[in-house]
């Protein structure tokens, strides 16, 4: 090993500059072309240049080592033109100073292998959007030497990806992170700026994601283009409110006892509805959600129409001896609850994908179920190397399929239309509204 260094000068985007500067975590987030990985494959070959570093570049999964940035390092170790300063192996690079840099995947780690990383100084987390809550929590205390940090660079998928939420939600306070885009990097190749091109006009919303660093929209999304119509449309916000001159609020639900079961209260107003609260839960039978909803029903003073329940609320449980439908009629009487009619998925995800452009929704109250609907996406099939037409079962399907069973209820009643005031011929008018001076109190009446 030698003592040898080297001072490597580089240009940085003004955009990416406050990671140059000490910090426990770093993270860069944005579309495409924002030059992230970029910044920190030559901010870790100028370390491992200037003093002996020793580096992890991770991934939740990789499977071979083409799927690391290896092959990234290695450019810019040509760029820089020090190759003969590293030794290029298969599955680590090494320096003369004994700089290291390695591979990994955090899926092939546990809480004792992970130990290994113990003396790296530096673990960069690339696509770090798919990084699991595990993978994190592993992560964090194991690179501990003083002065270490970790690194993180990805596009934004959703708001609850423990990546965002860490930064972004719930920020450390030995964190900074910036989002960089297309127009942060000075060296945006034309080629690149075609391609951008090219997408915003075929399908902007997709674009606003992969260009732009937006949530949501990623192949395979079920709802979230729609999601994100309503948001831009102004229809997610906290003034959606109750209108005590419309129906009774009518509550759909996704039952898992002792998995995950949600609830979304509607209101059916004029031409649309109201989706006024959300609450998802797991753990809790029948009878616990029968007592919670009537206390946000009584806390709100909203009257209560009709609550759906899919049709597996009608199975008998070994508990209770009595089906969750039994329980709900007996805790809240005869005709205020019924089963959702059995349908297909795909016709579920139709009813969905229509009955939205309709909703408006309580930014806050249903915030959590929103996050739901823009993560609901189609399973990923390996062996066709596309999506299937099978939802994907996770977190994200519990609001989603509460949410579908009530638009399939509300297609099946839709709400009461705006009737315009029809015009009215003179014969037909009362002297008084003839000669009315002031016409503008009635602006949909046409005179005739």
């Amino acid at each position: 090993m030698s003592n040898q260094t080297i001072s490597i000068d580089r240009p940085i985007a003004r955009a990416l500059e406050p990671l140059t500067k000490p910090a426990r975590y770093k993270g860069a987030y944005g579309g495409r072309g924002g030059s992230k990985s970029h910044f920190f494959a030559e901010e870790l070959i100028e370390r491992c240049c200037a003093a002996t570093t020793r580096a992890v570049c991770i991934r939740e999964v990789q499977n071979s080592i083409r799927d690391s940035v290896r092959q990234l390092l290695v450019d810019k170790i040509e760029k820089f033109g020090v190759g003969w300063f590293f030794t290029i192996l298969d599955n680590e690079i090494r320096g003369l100073n004994g700089s290291i840099i390695i591979f990994r995947g955090m899926q092939s780690y546990n809480a004792e292998t992970i130990k290994s990383l113990e003396a790296y100084e530096i673990a960069w987390v690339e696509e770090a959007q798919t990084l699991s809550q595990k993978s994190l929590e592993l992560l964090r205390p194991t690179i501990r030497r003083e002065g270490s940090e970790i690194w993180f660079s990805w596009n934004p998928r959703h708001r609850t990806d423990p990546v965002d939420i860490f930064f972004r939600k719930q920020p450390h306070p030995d964190a900074v992170s910036v989002m960089v885009n297309w127009r942060d990097n000075p060296w945006f190749p034309d080629v690149l700026r075609k391609e951008m091109e090219h997408d915003k006009r075929v399908d902007p919303e997709v674009a606003e994601h992969v260009w732009e660093g937006a949530y949501g929209m990623q192949q395979g999304a079920i709802l979230a283009r729609w999601v994100a119509r309503a948001e831009k449309a102004g229809r997610i916000n906290d003034n959606v409110a109750f209108d005590p001159q419309a129906t009774a609020i009518e509550i759909s639900s996704d039952l898992g006892f002792r998995d995950t079961a949600t609830w979304w209260f509607w209101q059916r107003k004029l031409g649309g509805y109201s989706l006024l609260h959300y609450v998802g839960d797991s753990g809790l039978e029948a009878k616990d959600w029968i007592e919670r909803l009537k206390e946000i029903l009584i806390e709100h003073n909203w009257p209560l129409g009709k609550i759906w329940l899919p049709h597996d609320a009608t199975t008998k449980t070994f508990q209770s001896k009595e089906s969750a439908i039994e329980q709900f009629l007996k805790a809240y009487g005869v005709g205020t609850c019924d089963i959702v009619p059995r349908t297909s998925k795909a016709d579920r995800i139709n009813a969905a994908r229509t009955v939205i452009k309709q909703c408006e929704f309580h930014k806050t109250r249903c915030e959590q179920g929103i996050d739901g609907l823009m993560a609901w996406e189609f399973e990923w099939n390996p062996d066709t190397l596309s999506f299937s037409r099978e939802p994907l079962h996770n977190w994200a399907s519990h609001p989603a399929d509460g949410f579908s069973y009530g638009c399939q209820v509300m297609q099946l009643m839709p709400p009461p239309v705006i009737e315009p005031k029809k015009p009215k011929w003179w014969h037909e008018q009362p002297s008084k509204e003839i000669f009315q001076l002031d016409k503008t109190n009635d602006p949909q009446r046409e005179w005739v």
